[in-house]
């Protein structure tokens, strides 16, 4: 299993940066959930796909509120994780000069 985490300032309406697509410590969605929570704050909903099978839920949707590193000021952090099966296949093709 991969996830991927994009953290958004929802005081500013902005996204902050993206993590990539990394191997958590764990592939118990169970476990790995709790230690978000812990983490990144309550869970405030779900992240959904379409498929041809119809909707299907592939992560959840954190939040808290955070001091800002500079300042003595709060904002509304959210963080949006996504959770994938395995990596990206990436098919190269050349366009030969002949």
């Amino acid at each position: 299993m991969l996830i991927e985490e994009s953290y958004i300032n929802r005081t500013e309406n902005c996204r902050c940066g993206e993590s990539g697509k990394y191997r958590p410590f764990t592939d118990n969605t169970g476990e790995l959930y709790k230690s978000l929570v812990k983490e990144y704050g309550r869970c405030i909903g779900k992240i959904y796909i379409d498929t041809a099978e119809g909707v299907k839920s592939v992560g959840w949707v954190f939040q808290k509120k955070c001091k800002y590193d500079d300042c003595n000021k709060y904002y509304l952090q959210e963080v949006w994780v996504t959770l994938y099966k395995k990596e990206d296949t990436i098919i190269k093709n050349y366009k030969y000069i002949a």
